[in-house]
């Protein structure tokens, strides 16, 4: 399934190409370094049909070709409300349109609807896929439930977690109890 890709731009000059025999709209910014575009927000769907929305204070151009982005002040949620979400923030965050990947860094903290809090060193959400993988140390908790690991992979939504690498886990006595009761 083609990615769609709507980008809503405020402020700044632009220049937007349309490539006829792409399904994608294609945003290309000003080939001036200083430049940027404030505001940018990217509305489009995963190949499983899953919708995303992220958003950003600042996007700038990272190079030449003018296809990979640096974003400042980045948030992007994968799902619909109302049933499972995963949502990642972050001070900044490179987009790679070649791979359709952001990659987040500074300040992560990742969350899921049901609850799973994730703070991480790095974080890789493919827009293609929807899978995010976060790299550590990456320290988790859920409820009274607490994890340190080397990496955490999230899949549909955060309906399948994976952890792994050196994983710790700290778990309360009252849960070990209440499990013991039931």
């Amino acid at each position: 399934l083609a990615l769609i890709v709507i980008f809503i731009i405020f402020i700044q000059s632009i220049k937007i190409e349309i490539n006829d025999g792409d399904k994608n709209l294609t945003l290309i910014l000003s080939d001036k370094s200083n430049e940027g575009v404030l505001k940018p927000s990217m509305i489009g769907e995963t190949s499983s049909g899953q919708p995303f929305v992220l958003n950003a204070l600042k996007a700038s151009p990272l190079g030449p070709g003018l296809k990979d982005i640096q974003l400042e002040n980045v948030s992007i949620t994968l799902g619909k409300e109302g049933v499972q979400t995963i949502s990642v923030d972050s001070r900044n965050a490179k987009y790679f349109a070649r791979d359709n990947i952001a990659i987040f860094f500074d300040d992560i903290i990742s969350k899921t609807s049901d609850g799973y809090d994730f703070i991480a060193q790095v974080v890789n959400v493919n827009l293609e896929t929807g899978f995010t993988f976060l790299d550590g140390p990456v320290q988790g908790r859920k409820g009274d439930i607490e994890f340190d690991a080397g990496h955490v992979e999230i899949h549909e939504r955060g309906n399948k977690i994976y952890i792994s690498s050196g994983v710790k886990l700290t778990i309360p006595a009252s849960f070990v109890q209440q499990i013991k009761k039931e």
